[in-house]
Order: structure tokens, then C-alpha cells, then sequence
């Protein structure tokens, strides 16, 4: 049974470069979380949670796809 990960927010700490994901299940395809900044291509991307706002955003576009 598929268990939903809760969202999270990629942020790059070289040049500032963010992206937010909604809940997704356990498991994930390549490419479909990146491994490296595709803005400038450091591979150590802060996994942070996202804020109030942010999970706002993210419930309301998955709700009205």
C-alpha cells in the first residue's frame, strides 16, 4: 500500500533556486525529484519543510488540477 510523503521544498544554496513538491508516494522515479540544481548545478540541495503558505499553495493545486 502506497504511503503519501508529505510536501517538501528543494532549495539550492549556491544560487538560490527553490522548487516546492506536493505529497507524493514512497516511491519516486528517476528524474522526478532532481539530484542536482538544473540552474547551476550543485548537487546539495537543502530538503527543507515548507511553511503554512507554501503547504496552502500545494493542497490547493493538487485539489484543482
Amino acid at each position: 500500500m502506497p504511503l503519501l510523503t508529505p510536501a517538501f521544498k528543494l532549495i539550492c544554496p549556491s544560487c538560490g533556486w527553490s522548487k516546492l513538491f506536493p505529497p507524493m508516494g514512497d516511491v519516486r522515479f528517476p528524474g522526478q525529484v532532481p539530484e542536482k540544481c538544473p540552474s547551476c548545478g550543485n548537487e546539495q540541495l537543502n530538503h527543507v519543510k515548507p511553511n503554512l503558505a507554501e503547504r496552502m499553495l500545494v493542497t490547493i493545486k493538487t485539489t484543482f488540477k
